[in-house]
Order: C-alpha cells, then structure tokens, then sequence
C-alpha cells in the first residue's frame, strides 16, 4: 500500500523522474514511465479493476458480453449490445482522475472495454457484410458518432508563449492524435493557421534542421513591439513575415487541402459587438492572414484590423468593412460552446501557455471544494453585478465599454478543459510574452510544449480511441460513395434544382454528363476522405 503514495518516493522513482524530464523521444518517455508505474505501485492499480471512481463491475460485465457475441458471430446481438450505450462516460469510465494515477495509461479493463468497442465496430465495419444491411449499420454508425462526439484541441493565447503550441501538435502529430477540430486565440490562432494550411507530413516537415526556430526568428531584428507603441509598429513589416509562414488561403481553401477544421477567434473593437468564431462553416471566404492579424490585435500593442475576404473573382476585398477586431483571447480563448455547437465535439484538450490559468481540478469533493467553488462563483456575480450597474446607470465611452464588455467576458471564460496540457514554467515567464526569441529560446520552448504533451498522450489515445474508430468507419463509407457517384449515372435529383420529368419528351438525357462543379465536389470529396 505505502509503494502507491506517491508523496513518499524513493531514491529509484526520484531517479526515474530526472530521467524521465531528460527523455530526448516519446517512445523513451513511455518506457521510462512504464518502469516508474511499475516502481510505484501504480501497474498494481492498473491491473486491479475496482475503484470508487467507476463502476467496474457494469465495464466487466458489458466487456464480457460484447467480446462473446462478436467471436460468436451474432451479429444482431452485438449491434444491439452496443446500441445500449456507447459514450465516453459509461459507468464513469471517464472521470479525470482514472487518468492521472498512472503515467503509462489508465485501469487495464477500461482499456480492454475500450478496445472492444473498437474492435465490434471494425467487425461490423465492411460492407460486404451479410448478416445486417448496411442501410442500418450505417444509421447506426452515425447515430453513434453523434451520440458519442468528437474531440477539438484549443489553443490559448499567450504571446511569444505560444509558440509552446507548436510542440504540443508536433507530438500529437507524430501519434495520429491530432484532432480535426482546432482552435486559436491570438497567438494560438497563429499556431492553429499553420497547422491548418499544412498537411501532416508538411507540418512535421518543418522541424526538420531546426527550420521552423529558424524561421520564427530570422527577422527578429526588424520587428519593435511594446505595450503603447501601436502607432510605432511597422505593420507592413509584420504582415511580411506573417505572409512567410501563412499561405494566402480562405478558410475554405484550407479545409479542402488539409481537411481540418480551423476556428479563429476575435473580439469586437466597439461596443454593441459581439465575438466570432470565424472557420470554414460560418466565414468560408475570410482570408486566414487577416483572420490571424484581428485575432492577435492586443489592445495598446497592435491597432485593431478589419477582415478580408475573396470574392467570386477571386478578388481580396474588405470583409464587414465597417468593423474592426481585437485580440480573440479577450472573449473566447477557448470556445468550447461553440465548438460543441457547431461541431457535435464534447472532449476538449486544451493547451494553455498562460501560467496562473492552467490548473489541474485535483481539489477532493469536500466542503473545501463546496466552500472554493461557492466563492468563486459569489466573486463572479458581485463583478459581473457592479459592470452591469456602471454601463446602465452611468455615462460610458466607446473606449470603456469595450473595456468593461472584455472584463465582463473574461470573467465568464473557463480555461482548462477534460485533458490540460501545462508547460512547466511558472509567472516569471510572464516577462516573455512581448519578447523577441533567439532560434535557441524558440526551439527551447518548441520542445517544452513537446514534452509536456507526452504524459498526455496515454490518456489522449484511450479517450479518443473509439471517437476516432467511428470518424475513420464514416469517411471510408463517403469515400465510397464518392467513388460511386464518380462512375454512376447522373440524375436530375442529383445535382440538378429542375424537378423530375421536366426533361422534354423524345429527348435523350445524357447519362454521363456532370457540372464541372458536381466534379469538382466529388473529386475534393474524395480526395480529402483518403488523406483522413
């Protein structure tokens, strides 16, 4: 019992936890933290099923009976066993902390229920299966991704700081982890617009020869920034290098090469404003540059920015042009209800570089937490209570409505989420934000964001397992689909808005004939389904 403690650890585990910070590659990393769990104590609590914190009788049972009618073949069955329930929280199989005791991964049986999951899923997966119509296994399938959900990343703002961010997708990159879904506020959007424009071997490709570092700060020189210098900065100048690293390129463009779902957030420079989220679904035509600019717009660093946006043309035009926009970080730095609106996602990961506001939720169910939770909340109220009394009952500017609508924001944002990834600097790193790296200190904190993602990556990969099962299963069936559509005959109904039978009589439709548009679509369709 005493080698599960971890307050008390022994010279071997303090060992293990130098060589595990030194570890130079995930697959290090993993086989130093599966010697740790094992010099702990925590392999035994790994192998062991019970725990407060889930019901591991109802994981058994159901593992039992899903493993039993898939090697049995009753197929009908197994469809209507995993009908019963599939989410990511069954029997409390979710809870945080079932993940946080282990380096190396969570309990084996939730692991082992997991991958059964999976494992029906592929079973009952091909289409030349005989025993259920695919009509039903494909309703099923979607039913299910939408009942279970999908996961979205969220990168934070942070200054210099975020280029942490670049780390943490180089390591979930490299395991086919990254979700499709990503966020960025200010500097995250800066993060999220180069991941976005890239495929997955380009994006890898940068961080070959330190090219990435080397980049970030070649110019570094030429560029001054500082609270109280807008007016000062050479806009052009940052323009130019923003240009070096983002290619010209809508969000819809983007989307259509990488087939990730980029989301940039901004805030409104004028009162009677509201935030955007701005992605290849609500603003497919906004250019990603400008989107990045508004986004990273601080307030007494750099002037507020109005989008752009191609036109039919392919003209670059202003895009709402009597708006200006701010900082993103000031209103949403991690849009979890939006994403989950606009997205059906309800697993976040977070990647927060701000230190003081990431933070595990480690406190115990208790009337201490009760007590904390009670407080913040009243803070919350009397805040929000006194800014609603001072733009309602005073006279305000432009200027202070703006400020009081961003602290009125601020205070209702939360900013971790079911999986934090935290760098492990403290507040002096508070001094960096505005500060120009050298290639040494940027490829430094590159690597930091690197780092503090592998512990993650167990977690990740089990939580995210049977979301990505479903995700892989329906684009398989649009790629088919594609194709069919590809060397099937076209129909009015089809592609067409003329009603059936409008056709003239006596003449022949032609049964090959497609819009270069329809083309278009499928082959983009179908060439985006294989690259995910």
């Amino acid at each position: 019992m005493t080698r599960e403690i971890y307050a008390v650890r022994s010279p071997a585990l303090r060992k293990l936890e130098r060589e595990i910070q030194d570890a130079d590659s995930y697959a290090r990393w993993l086989e130093l933290a599966h010697q740790y769990d094992h010099e702990s104590g925590a392999d035994q609590w790994r192998q062991r099923d019970e725990s407060r914190l889930y019901d591991s009788d109802s994981i058994r049972t159901r593992l039992r009976r899903l493993r039993r009618l898939r090697n049995s073949g009753d197929d009908h069955r197994l469809l209507f066993a995993l009908n019963e329930g599939i989410h990511g929280n069954m029997a409390g199989m979710g809870k945080a902390k079932l993940y946080q005791r282990a380096k190396s991964g969570t309990k084996v049986l939730i692991e082992d229920y997991i991958n059964e999951i999976r494992d029906a899923l592929e079973y009952l997966s091909p289409r030349e299966l005989e025993s259920i119509s695919w009509a039903e296994r494909i309703e099923f399938f979607q039913r299910a991704s939408h009942c279970y959900g999908r996961s979205a990343l969220m990168l934070s703002g942070g200054g210099t700081l975020g280029y942490f961010h670049f780390g943490v997708l180089k390591a979930l990159i490299e395991q086919k982890l990254c979700p499709v879904v990503i966020s960025g506020a200010s500097a995250g959007a800066f993060v999220a617009a180069i991941v976005g424009t890239r495929t997955d071997e380009e994006y890898l490709a940068l961080f070959q020869d330190n090219y990435l570092a080397r980049a970030l700060t070649a110019n570094r020189g030429n560029i001054k920034i500082g609270f109280g210098q807008g007016e000062k900065i050479d806009m052009r100048a940052i323009k130019k290098e923003m240009a070096r690293m983002i290619p010209d390129m809508t969000f819809q463009e983007a989307y259509e090469k990488t087939g990730r779902s980029i989301n940039i957030t901004i805030s409104p420079a004028e009162s009677r404003q509201t935030s955007r989220l701005l992605n290849h679904i609500a603003s497919p035509n906004v250019t990603i540059r400008s989107a990045v600019l508004a986004s990273s717009a601080l307030p007494g660093v750099f002037p507020s920015v109005q989008l752009q946006a191609r036109n039919p043309d392919g003209e670059v035009k202003p895009y709402l042009p009597s708006r200006r926009w701010i900082d993103g970080s000031f209103s949403q730095d991690l849009p979890a209800k939006r994403l989950a609106r606009m997205y059906g996602v309800n697993h976040f990961i977070v990647s927060q570089v701000m230190p003081g506001l990431g933070r595990e939720p480690n406190m115990r169910p208790g009337i201490r937490k009760i007590t904390s939770d009670a407080s913040i909340a009243a803070t919350k109220e009397v805040v929000r209570g006194c800014l609603g009394f001072i733009q309602r009952y005073t006279s305000v500017g432009p200027r202070l409505g703006v400020a009081l609508n961003t602290l009125n924001a601020l205070i209702d944002q939360r900013f971790t989420a079911d999986i934090n990834i935290f760098p492990s600097y403290g507040m002096s790193s508070l001094t960096m934000i505005l500060k120009m790296l050298s290639e040494e200190e940027m490829a430094e904190l590159i690597r930091a964001g690197e780092r503090a993602t592998w512990p993650k990556i167990p977690a990740i990969r089990v939580t995210t397992r049977i979301g990505r099962t479903l995700d892989r299963i329906l684009h398989a069936f649009e790629v088919d689909e594609a194709h069919w559509l590809r060397s099937a005959p076209q129909t009015d109904t089809a592609l067409e808005t003329r009603p059936i039978g409008s056709v003239r009589k006596n003449k022949k439709a032609s049964p090959r004939r497609r819009s270069k548009r329809a083309t278009a679509v499928i082959d983009r369709k179908a060439g985006s389904m294989a690259r995910a």
